[in-house]
């Protein structure tokens, strides 16, 4: 979409390449490639967590007695916290590394799937007005699995087919980079009379203005075209909500495969650090899935397989490392390190 964040845009369109060029016009196929290929990049972050981790483990018992020799000093334990922390080759930032990375990749998909779901419906229309069985036969294609429309949400509230006025006064809805791409699509809408130009001066310069239209008629020649594909799943809701479950599901074992393994005789001697960290990640791995679900729940069914696939690679990628890199908490590592 024009003016929306460059990087939502980019992922659109790289999504659009694939599914065109790679995927065999395959929605979930483009799905599962771009997937993939976006992990194979984000593992180098993974790996570099890990290894930070593992080196923060085994200082811990050192950072632990001097907390204990500077706690009336720290100005003192900032600075030999530091200089710890540089001589064992510990990041403060590397544990942040896959919430940076993953939290902006959900936001921009989030944003990515929803405006080439707005695309396909602005497709879907054109395609109608032109030849109402080659609309059918697209709209067809959107099923899949359980869910009757993969560009609405896997929600038993939602109807298979965006109502009217919904749709139509979707904010920017003219801006969409498919009209880019398609300017004379535009002039189709207005034929239809779905949508109006306007002249307006901006920095000194005349600009056309397109505006979707939700009056009577409008609405009308919206139910007109797609009242085809309503009566395909006739009395039917768009899904069961059990894609956002998968979703949130999956979110949950693989922020719970992240978590330190706790040490079997938990030693009195932990730091509140630990403590704390340990609240922290608890706190994570219950706050994400909930997000997800209800990220799952309102966006189409198209992201919520898309952040399911995306769990499940996260899964595979978290008991690779886990063999390579294993998460100890801090006190089992304070503790290993003395019996040595």
């Amino acid at each position: 979409m024009e003016g929306a964040f460059f990087l939502s845009n980019w992922f659109l369109e790289a999504m659009k390449w694939v599914y065109s060029n790679i995927a065999l016009e395959n929605t979930v196929l483009t799905i599962v490639v771009c997937t993939v290929l976006l992990r194979c990049v984000t593992i180098f972050s993974d790996i570099k967590t890990r290894k930070s981790s593992a080196k923060m483990a085994l200082i811990q018992p050192e950072l632990e007695r001097l907390q204990k020799k500077y706690k009336d000093n720290p100005q003192k334990l900032q600075i030999e916290h530091k200089k710890l922390m540089k001589e064992g080759g510990v990041s403060m930032w590397s544990s942040c590394l896959p919430l940076l990375i993953t939290f902006p990749l959900f936001i921009c998909f989030f944003e990515a799937f929803r405006y080439w779901a707005n695309e396909q419906m602005i497709e879907l229309l054109l395609t109608a007005n032109r030849d109402a069985a080659e609309a059918t036969k697209l709209f067809a294609s959107y099923k899949f699995l359980w869910v009757n429309n993969i560009w609405q949400a896997d929600n038993g509230f939602k109807p298979v087919v965006m109502d009217a006025v919904s749709f139509l006064s979707t904010k920017n809805l003219s801006h969409l980079l498919f009209f880019k791409h398609n300017p004379d699509a535009l002039l189709t809408f207005e034929q239809l009379g779905l949508a109006i130009q306007s002249k307006m001066v901006v920095g000194g310069e005349v600009k056309t203005v397109w505006t979707f239209l939700t009056s009577d008629s409008a609405i009308a020649t919206y139910n007109t075209l797609t009242a085809p594909f309503k009566e395909m799943y006739a009395g039917h809701n768009n899904g069961w909500f059990i894609w956002p479950l998968i979703a949130g599901g999956l979110m949950f074992l693989a922020s719970k495969l992240q978590q330190p393994k706790k040490p079997k005789d938990k030693s009195a001697s932990a730091g509140n650090a630990a403590s704390q960290q340990e609240q922290t990640n608890k706190l994570m791995m219950y706050m994400f899935p909930i997000v997800s679900f209800i990220a799952c729940l309102s966006s189409n069914a198209a992201f919520a397989i898309y952040w399911s696939i995306s769990n499940v690679c996260m899964i595979v990628i978290n008991l690779i490392l886990n063999k390579k890199y294993p998460r100890v908490a801090p006190d089992a590592a304070g503790a290993s390190g003395e019996k040595k």
